[in-house]
């Protein structure tokens, strides 16, 4: 995936980590700084997929600093994304696959 997370990659990840996908469906057409509880019911159920996705989805470690700086004030798509490129910044590149001769 390149440089940024998009917010529509964030919008299918927060519905595909829903208990109850048609409930995060709303998700789908918000502004990317409005904040998700207010869209959704952004539980803690939802939040632990979305980290389990995103670790998945981009091959990257989310630690507790990055989350509680996402969720800070309230999780909205903005954060979340910040939250995937700090995590990209801070997660070591897979060594290089081995040459083959």
């Amino acid at each position: 995936m390149g440089a940024r997370v998009t917010i529509d990659d964030l919008r299918a990840l927060i519905v595909a980590a829903a208990p109850d996908p048609a409930r995060a469906r709303p998700v789908e057409r918000c502004g990317p700084d409005e904040l998700l509880d207010r869209v959704i019911p952004f539980s803690s159920v939802i939040v632990l997929g979305v980290v389990v996705a995103v670790e998945d989805r981009y091959g990257v470690r989310v630690t507790r600093r990055t989350l509680a700086r996402a969720l800070e004030g309230g999780a909205t798509l903005n954060r979340l994304a910040a939250m995937i490129d700090e995590a990209r910044l801070e997660t070591p590149a897979p060594p290089p696959p081995p040459v083959i001769r």
